[in-house]
């Protein structure tokens, strides 16, 4: 019990910082969905796909990809299954993804845990590094869709969208949004307590401390401390555990704030390797079918992995 008591004060705190930001994400992210906001968001997609020799359907797709990516990816099946699109404008439609999908998910759910657990500085470097990341996979769509992809048509006005839910009085919306973040944020709250908790604690054990003296020499090899092994071990599973489980460490001084952007990135691959085959790859094949949903899923890994290693590259020489 002495453990616990230890480190109750530290991860109260911890909770109180990042779970109101966290849960107010959620909401703010349920809110705007199918609003005005979202249509003139839109509006960007449009140009974005003719930068990308791209129909007028799959801007529509992207648009979608704002606020439910599985909507957008759905949606962008039919477009394949209609004949609108070809299999090479899927896999160019599904990278160029990267860019909407990455910013929702960034401002909405993954910046207020990012901020509150590891300061402004630390997590707004964190923050900007996983969009240039976001952003190299929509560019390397972009580009394969300038070198593959023939020049489009004449787009067709697409603004029909969602004008029922557009038209939905706030009271409504409030009340919808309410009723979709609370078992969002629970699901969210639960992974993020859990880790934070568990690695307060074990922080304190000595059994820790023995077992980060037998993997410092390959961390060390990495330019990383020992303490990250648990931040790598969490993250494979949950990029938020792997952030929940970082925020004691970086505070207790363990690690400094550019080995703790490292720390994330190098559990970013690790991590996309398990989201490929826990239900990246499932959910694709089920939306495209087996042979293009294979496609789609190898051509998103290997550019976001590489991206990553870039990034990895990139800060280990300049920091």
């Amino acid at each position: 019990m002495q453990p616990i008591s230890d480190v109750l004060p530290d991860v109260l705190n911890l909770w109180k910082n990042v779970l109101p930001s966290m849960l107010l994400g959620c909401f703010l992210g349920n809110l705007f969905q199918n609003t005005v906001l979202l249509q003139r968001l839109g509006r960007v997609m449009h140009p974005l796909a003719r930068l990308g020799r791209l129909p007028a359907g799959c801007a529509t797709s992207l648009t979608l990809c704002l606020a439910d990516r599985i909507a957008g990816y759905a949606m962008l099946a039919g477009l394949k299954n209609t004949g609108v699109v070809g299999a090479r404008e899927v896999v160019v439609s599904f990278l160029v993804s990267a860019l909407p999908t990455g910013l929702y998910f960034t401002v909405f759910f993954f910046s207020p845990a990012v901020i509150a657990s590891l300061g402004c500085r630390t997590g707004g470097m964190y923050l900007a590094i996983y969009l240039g990341i976001n952003l190299m996979v929509g560019a390397v769509g972009l580009l394969l869709g300038r070198l593959l992809l023939p020049q489009p048509g004449q787009a067709q006005k697409e603004g029909e969208q969602s004008r029922e839910a557009v038209h939905t009085s706030w009271r409504d919306k409030l009340t919808k949004a309410a009723r979709r973040t609370i078992p969002t944020f629970c699901r969210l709250a639960v992974v993020f307590m859990t880790v934070t908790f568990l690695v307060l604690i074990l922080l304190q054990t000595d059994y820790v401390n023995q077992i980060l003296r037998q993997v410092d020499p390959v961390l060390s090899y990495l330019g990383l401390p020992a303490p990250v092994l648990f931040v790598i071990t969490t993250g494979v599973l949950s990029m938020l555990a792997a952030i929940g489980a970082l925020g004691p460490i970086l505070q207790a001084g363990l690690v400094t704030p550019a080995e703790a952007v490292t720390t994330l990135l190098v559990t970013s691959v690790l991590h996309y390797l398990y989201e490929f085959w826990s239900h990246g790859l499932p959910t694709n094949v089920s939306i495209f079918g087996p042979k293009l949903g294979m496609e789609v899923s190898l051509a998103a890994l290997l550019v976001r992995e590489l991206a990553t290693f870039l990034a990895v590259g990139t800060v280990v020489l300049l920091v």
